[in-house]
């Protein structure tokens, strides 16, 4: 894999993620969050109200990770859960102000790391690959 022409775009993706995965868990240090835990915050920040299997599907985890994920939130204040209007077992998740706020202190630190992964693209070339990588992930089933 010597030369730039010879790597898949699967390759870089996977080796892009996992770079900046690393450099998000590391700016979360001391915070006390996971990425996970991290990354479900966000999510339920944006979408209040999801199901476990959808917030799951949402923050690239199975369902039996998130279970773990909303449960340790939830015992540290930042989740709360209720049943869904329309009965059954599902129970519906909702940020907590305490959870609004330690995802609002973490969100400088996340951009910081995430600028450090994308140095060398500048505004417009990182409005590109989102743009491309949105429609990459829009016509491929999740």
């Amino acid at each position: 894999m010597g030369r730039m022409s010879e790597l898949t775009a699967s390759y870089l993706i996977g080796r892009a993620d996992r770079i900046i995965s690393a450099r998000l868990e590391a700016a979360l240090q001391g915070s006390g969050l996971s990425l996970p835990e991290f990354t479900a915050l966000s999510v339920l920040a944006a979408r209040p109200g999801l199901s476990n299997a959808r917030l799951a599907r949402r923050s690239l985890v199975t369902p039996q990770a998130m279970h773990k994920v909303i449960r340790s939130l939830e015992q540290d204040g930042f989740v709360t859960r209720t049943a869904a209007p329309h009965g059954g077992r599902t129970l519906e998740a909702q940020i907590t102000e305490a959870g609004s706020k330690l995802l609002n202190e973490m969100l400088p630190r996340i951009a910081e790391a995430e600028d450090r992964t994308l140095i060398a693209l500048d505004q417009a070339e990182r409005r590109e690959l989102v743009r491309l990588l949105t429609l990459a992930c829009s016509s491929s089933p999740a």
